[in-house]
């Protein structure tokens, strides 16, 4: 009798096994309709950043065709900078044609003008530093 009893629980651990295993092939079919479906919801909500983006794009850009359309009359800040840049311009021109009148042409009109505005004692330094670079000496080039 032992031998069948043995017998009876080998199949009814047999059987237990099988249920089990049949089990985990439902449960593994049901992970995966569970996975799928994460996997739609997650592509759904992909899709759906993807549309949000496209139409803040689209509305970007019409925003800025809008901005883009000409204004008529420049802005304050430009008007003001432009000025700026030609006033820059003409005095640069004006102070370089003076230097190049006083280098070329004729440096009188001046030699009476700074040392008024420069003190006695400037006057002196600067004759002092710039003295032995305008006086010519032609002993080296003479002949005799």
């Amino acid at each position: 009798m032992a031998i069948t009893e043995v017998w009876d629980g080998v199949a009814e651990v047999h059987m237990a096994l099988n249920n089990q295993a049949t089990g985990l092939l439902n449960l593994k079919k049901d992970i995966r309709g569970v996975l799928d479906q994460m996997e739609d919801i997650q592509l759904e909500i992909l899709g759906e950043r993807a549309h949000c983006r496209t139409q803040a794009r689209k509305q970007q850009q019409m925003s800025c065709m809008e901005k883009d359309r000409p204004q008529l009359g420049l802005p304050e800040g430009l008007k003001s900078q432009l000025w700026l840049l030609a006033l820059r311009l003409l005095l640069g021109a004006l102070l370089a044609c003076t230097a190049a009148y006083v280098y070329v042409v004729d440096p009188a009109p001046f030699e009476g003008l700074v040392p008024p505005l420069l003190s006695r004692a400037a006057v002196w330094k600067l004759r002092a530093l710039l003295g032995p670079f305008l006086r010519l000496e032609v002993d080296d080039f003479l002949p005799f």
